[in-house]
């Protein structure tokens, strides 16, 4: 690990976990660097906050005007999240006023775990709906009054409340392969069904979530799918150190290795505990669902870390020519997508083939006919 990425890891373990840590002396185009990384993870406002921590230490000096810069995106980081909250509570509020059930996923959900909630990278609004008809209601209203309304899939509805995304789920998360989606589907029905509500506060408005076990399961699966389509991201891995340092002991760790086992997921959970290991210095027996027995190279994942691009997935749709033969809009997007599925497929292969096929059938959808 160079030093660039040791300063970046440094900091970002200072912002996120409050740890101390020291800062070696780099260059100016280092530090550059080390901000344009932060922005590609979203994980800028939390480093911003190891800076404050670190701004004693004599070998922390940014090139001239890039700690106001990266103050500014801190300050940009806190607006997005305080009008989230705030139509987050006026959503709810109007759901409950027509008799439905909404409950809070994802980031929302998340922020409440961090020592900064507002220096969260902001996601938009994620609400899922438990009851069919009360699903489609809601989709109705937004229909209605919201603005930018899609239809990404069948199962969720995306558009723009008051200056904010927001997205309905019907199902909280799938997966490509058949199996393994129905199998997760009954996970969530039964654990939704026999668990009592979980319960966060936003600003003593009391908001529905879902389970503290559930919560993590779907953070392991949430990382997954990213990891197998775009590579994985910073501000994930740290949403479930986060979550296992602030509310771990109320996961019920033996039914989720059991979830983990159902959803073949072990190699995968592996990687993940690996990673908080490596990255953030977390100790096994922090991380119930890691196996200390088996080990796990992460060399590799930190290095992709650091070359993550954005994803060129819409890029290599298939379009059709003049005549009768079909072509790729961007071959080197599709041949990456191919390379960067086989490279991930020993962790959850039988998630990856499907979920290559889908992406196939994504881009022939794009043909005329």
């Amino acid at each position: 690990m160079d030093i660039t990425t040791r300063n970046f890891y440094r900091l970002l373990r200072a912002g996120a976990f409050d740890t101390q840590e020291q800062i070696e002396p780099i260059s100016a185009w280092k530090w550059k660097r080390i901000y344009q990384l932060s922005l590609l993870h979203g994980v800028s406002a939390l480093m911003y906050d190891g800076l404050t921590k670190c701004s004693d230490q004599f070998f922390l000096q940014l090139p001239d005007g890039l700690r106001d810069e990266w103050e500014k995106t801190t300050l940009k980081t806190e607006a997005c999240n305080k009008q989230a909250d705030e139509q987050l509570r006026a959503l709810f509020h109007l759901f409950k006023q027509q008799q439905l059930r909404p409950v809070l996923l994802k980031g929302e959900a998340q922020a409440v775990n961090y020592r900064q909630p507002l220096h969260r990278f902001p996601t938009g609004i994620d609400i899922f709906f438990p009851f069919e008809t009360q699903g489609k209601k809601a989709d109705k209203w937004a229909q209605d009054h919201a603005k930018s309304v899609v239809g990404k899939d069948r199962h969720v509805l995306a558009y723009e409340w008051n200056g904010c995304d927001v997205k309905h789920y019907h199902r909280m998360q799938q997966l490509t392969n058949k199996v393994l989606n129905h199998a997760l589907q009954n996970i969530i029905e039964k654990d939704f069904r026999e668990t009592p509500p979980t319960y966060i506060y936003n600003s003593g408005e009391q908001i529905e979530t879902i389970s503290y076990n559930l919560s993590l399961l779907l953070l392991i699966l949430r990382i997954t799918v990213r990891m197998l389509n775009d590579g994985m991201l910073l501000n994930e891995i740290v949403d479930m150190g986060v979550f296992l340092r602030k509310v771990g002991d109320k996961v019920d760790f033996v039914l989720l290795q059991e979830w983990i086992d159902k959803l073949a997921l072990g190699r995968v959970a592996q990687l993940l505990g690996a990673l908080l290991v490596g990255l953030f210095e977390f100790t096994p027996d922090e991380i119930p669902f890691m196996s200390t027995d088996r080990q796990v190279n992460i060399t590799r994942f930190m290095q992709e870390l650091f070359q993550l691009q954005q994803s060129e997935r819409d890029e290599w749709f298939f379009q059709q020519g003049n005549g009768i033969f079909v072509h790729t809009a961007n071959k080197s997007a599709m041949f990456w997508q191919m390379q960067h599925s086989l490279r991930y497929f020993r962790y959850y292969p039988s998630e990856s083939f499907t979920n290559l096929f889908a992406a196939f059938a994504h881009s022939l959808s794009h043909i005329e006919e």
